[in-house]
């Protein structure tokens, strides 16, 4: 199997929320997203050292006031991950009014 529960040796692809309380949350009018990226590759084969780079599009802030958000009421993170991590993308999803 390929992937299993969300966690994949080749590939997996999964959102979940950053908070499970959701008493009373509102869902919002707005949502906006941002990615973060990152590159881990090992040194030499089987090797434990390894290279990484990380790199975002901008901040929660500034995406959320690009998008008209004043209020954020909840966020979710969505993680698209290829051979055991080598590259990982994160996709944070922003609610709000």
């Amino acid at each position: 199997m390929i992937v299993s529960s969300g966690c994949g040796l080749i590939y997996s692809n999964v959102t979940r929320p950053h908070s499970r309380d959701f008493s009373n949350t509102p869902i919002g009018s707005k949502k906006c997203t941002f990615s973060t990226h990152k590159i881990n590759v090992p040194l030499m084969p089987l090797a434990t050292s390894r290279i990484s780079a990380e790199w975002d599009t901008e901040c929660i802030a500034e995406v959320s006031r690009k998008a008209g958000i004043k209020k954020i009421y909840y966020t979710e993170i969505q993680t698209l991950d290829v051979l055991l991590s080598t590259y990982r993308r994160q996709i944070i999803i922003i609610y709000g009014d």
